[in-house]
This record gives C-alpha cells, sequence and structure tokens, in this order.
C-alpha cells in the first residue's frame, strides 16, 4: 500500500471534491483518482461514491472505517519522522508549563549544565492541557504537567513528585486583603482573571465554581503569570493560582481556602511509552527524577 495513497484518501474525506484535493497536493485529479482506485482494490471495496441527483461525493461506510485508520496511520508517521529527526540529531524537547518552569526547572538546568547536557534540550510552552496534547502528538519527548486528577493514560508513563494547594491572590488594595483565609462561596461577585483554556487551572477553578453555584465574572484571560499578576496588583481583578507561584511582591495578597476536599494541583513528568527514549534523553529523565523527586 502507498502511504501517500490513504494521504490523498484523508485528505478527500476532508473535502469531498477530487479537484480540490489535487489542488491542495498540487497534482493531477487523474492522480487523485487512480490513487482512491488502488485503496479499493487493495480492500475491495467501495470508498466513495457520487450523488448525481445532488451533485456532492459521499463516503461509504467501508470509507468511514478507513478513514477513522488513515487518520490514525498518518498521524503515527508523522510522529515516527519526529522522533527519528531527533535521535539523529541527539535532541531533547522538553514541554514545560510557565509556572512548573518557573517553579521546578532551574535546579534541573543547574544539574543539566553540570552534565554537560543543557545545550542540547529545546523547551517549548504552553498550559498543561496543550502540552499532554503536544506529548502525546509526539512534539516533544518528555513533559512536566500539572493535573488535578492523577495522570492515566496508556501511552503515557507518569511519574507524580509534587502536591501543591491552590489560593486566592488578591491586591493589597482590595477589601479582602486584611484576611488570611475563607471559603471559595464568599467570592461569587468577585472579577476574576484567569489564565486561557490550556491550563489545568481552569479545570480546579470550574470544579469549584459548579461546586458553590455561581457562575464567575471572568473579565481577563491571559497566558502569563506576571500579566495576571501585574493585573490583581492594579487591583483589575483576582485570581486562582496554585501555590508554587513565586510571587515576593508586597502589592499582591495571597489567601488561604478553607473548602474541604479542594482539588490539588498535581506536578508529574511524563513521556511516551511507546518512546525510545536516546541516552541523552534517558539521562534528562534521570535528572528530572532525582531533581524533582524531593520537591
Amino acid at each position: 500500500m502507498n502511504i501517500k495513497d490513504l494521504d490523498y484518501f484523508h485528505q478527500l474525506t476532508l473535502q469531498k471534491n477530487f479537484s480540490q484535493v489535487a489542488e491542495y497536493f498540487g497534482v493531477t485529479q487523474p492522480t487523485i483518482t487512480l490513487a482512491i482506485q488502488r485503496l479499493e482494490a487493495e480492500f475491495a471495496t467501495k470508498l466513495v461514491q457520487r450523488d448525481r441527483v445532488h451533485n456532492q461525493l459521499l463516503i461509504t461506510d467501508t470509507g468511514r472505517q478507513l478513514a477513522v485508520h488513515a487518520t490514525s496511520i498518518l498521524r503515527e508517521l508523522q510522529i515516527t519522522h519526529q522522533e527519528i529527526d531527533r535521535l539523529t540529531q541527539q535532541r531533547t524537547i522538553l514541554g514545560l508549563p510557565p509556572i512548573i518552569e518557573n517553579f521546578y526547572f532551574p535546579k534541573v538546568a543547574a544539574r543539566l549544565q553540570a552534565l554537560g547536557e543543557l545545550e542540547n534540550l529545546q523547551t517549548i510552552a504552553g498550559g498543561s492541557v496543550h502540552l499532554r496534547h503536544a506529548l502525546r502528538d509526539g512534539q516533544c519527548d518528555i513533559a512536566l504537567l500539572g493535573s488535578i486528577e492523577p495522570l492515566s493514560y496508556q501511552q503515557l508513563a507518569v511519574n507524580e513528585f509534587d502536591h501543591r494547594p491552590f489560593s486566592i491572590f488578591v491586591s493589597r488594595q482590595h477589601p479582602l486583603a486584611n484576611r488570611k483565609r475563607l471559603y471559595f462561596s464568599e467570592l461569587r461577585h468577585e472579577r476574576f482573571i484567569l489564565f486561557n483554556s490550556s491550563f489545568v487551572h481552569n479545570t480546579a477553578f470550574n470544579k469549584l465554581t459548579r461546586r458553590n453555584h455561581f457562575r464567575p465574572d471572568v473579565v481577563y484571560r491571559a497566558n502569563d503569570t506576571h500579566i495576571i499578576m501585574n493585573l490583581v496588583a492594579e487591583n483589575v481583578g483576582i485570581t486562582f493560582l496554585t501555590t508554587i507561584v513565586d510571587q515576593h511582591r508586597d502589592d499582591v495578597v495571597r489567601l488561604e481556602l478553607m473548602d474541604d476536599e479542594q482539588p490539588q494541583f498535581i506536578t508529574s513528568i511524563a513521556y511516551r511509552t511507546n518512546h525510545v527514549l536516546t541516552a541523552a534523553q534517558r539521562q534528562v529523565l534521570t535528572v528530572l527524577r532525582q531533581t524533582l523527586g524531593s520537591a
């Protein structure tokens, strides 16, 4: 079977137009037609058919079944290319959410530098939700991920290394700044500044709002901790962050939540179970485990 035929077929299921698919790949329309015919001969079934009445292309039941597998095969092939490219170049790509990077990574970087491995490390940033997908799709080799439940995915090997609570952060000018502790239900009339949807903080925050039966007034979302804290300092709103946030500032106050059964910010080292780690990647993984195991 020609993998390119699967690629043509996959695109045909999306666009349902032979001419558009041919233009997409920069080939002639007969090239696409022949590819589909080869696949139909391979599987001894009709994969597409024309609806002459409505002038449209239909994907048959067997075509839809092949499309499911074609998507998986093409994605695995893309991951394979990415992984082998990094294996030959001895690179390690590490996924790091910004809060985790600020709090945990400096000690890891110092150990890697001492071993001469830091210069071969490339990092990609993003929220834990985004990086979990990036790890699954082969865009990074190892990731440090946050979650509010233990990560349990068949394709991921996971080592938890820390659990921290969440807190509320308010401006020094805010009326709540004189408090040390509060219940989440007291915040139903507050304005919130939060991370965007790729961060696991939102999962924890939404869990608490549902439990306390109110719809929060979210006035701004960002993907940078410093922006969020600067807005909080200006009393634009309050925020909900894990306590590993390194604030060290006099214009923001942290308030402890007293709710029972609060979500915890769980941090884990994760990598794909089917990824063959290079010696350099195994070294990075060892350093992560040794350094963060006592976090």
